[in-house]
């Protein structure tokens, strides 16, 4: 994408590249609105199908609706119910959701996009053209793609957490290396690393949601990794911004990028060893 958008910079200007990228964003709209949930009669509540009944009677026989009627509650009052339920959903006293997902869902924010921010600027630092820039962000995209394509068989021998332990020590690894490798060869093949670190990430991070989680609890856990995520990709942008002034240095700023990925590994294992040794003092208890 870094590299396309940077075509659609040469060829149709700034204007122009972001009514490209917003036409390609927009596309999102008809796929979405293709998706639908289909209500089927074992599916509705016993209540709902009574009251369907009813009123379809009453309108036939035009006649006035029973007061055993259930009204369809307000649309403002569904929607409260959904974000009150989500705020003070018991996923947040979770320590697992905590650990393999609220975490690893800001650890993800704050570094692709961290990432994101500086990897141009810091490949036009060290000598290399606009458009060699732009290939070095794209290959981050290509180690994204080529981890994904190898994952399904990875998760049939490895565990989830195994994964994003791996995932977390690659991303950390090539952004500390970034700034020892910084040829472009160097910084791509770094870029592909990271990518590949982030794109395991990504997708461990919903088969966790999925494993730790009911089926009436994986919304809410979805809905909470995307807040914290989308919150933490925002706030990013300001925190690099901020750091690069305050050091003046690539090699701090990657730097702390490099320590906020070894987050995920600090949560998991503190998750690990709180389920030990709550493991230990239920057996000396028993």
């Amino acid at each position: 994408m870094p590299l396309l958008t940077q075509i659609f910079l040469d060829i149709y200007g700034w204007r122009g590249a972001m009514l490209l990228l917003s036409g390609l964003c927009l596309h999102s709209l008809p796929c979405g609105a293709m998706l639908f949930q289909k209500v089927t009669e074992d599916k509705m509540p016993k209540e709902k199908i009574n009251h369907l009944i009813s009123k379809t009677s009453s309108s036939f026989n035009n006649t006035n609706s029973n007061e055993n009627d259930i009204p369809d509650p307000p649309n403002i009052s569904k929607l409260f119910c959904a974000v009150s339920a989500l705020f003070c959903s018991p996923l947040l006293s979770n320590l697992s959701f905590i650990a393999q997902v609220l975490v690893p869902a800001i650890v993800w924010g704050y570094t692709f996009t961290g990432w994101l921010i500086y990897i141009v600027s810091f490949s036009l630092s060290n000598g290399t053209t606009m458009r060699e820039a732009s290939i070095v962000g794209t290959c981050g995209g290509i180690g994204l793609t080529a981890i994904r394509m190898v994952l399904p068989p990875l998760n049939q021998v490895m565990t989830y957490k195994q994964l994003m332990y791996i995932s977390s020590l690659l991303s950390a690894i090539a952004l500390a290396l970034t700034n020892i490798f910084n040829t472009f060869i160097g910084m791509c093949l770094m870029s592909v690393l990271f990518g590949a670190g982030f794109g395991i990430l990504g997708a461990e991070l919903y088969i966790a949601i999925k494993e730790i989680t009911s089926e009436k609890e994986y919304l809410h856990a979805v809905a909470w990794a995307n807040l914290i995520h989308g919150f933490a990709a925002i706030t990013s942008g300001f925190l690099t911004g901020w750091l690069f002034d305050m050091t003046g240095s690539f090699v701090a700023s990657f730097g702390v990028l490099a320590a906020i990925s070894l987050l995920t590994t600090v949560s998991l294992g503190f998750e690990d060893i709180w389920n030990g040794f709550k493991n230990r003092h239920r057996s000396a208890a028993i």
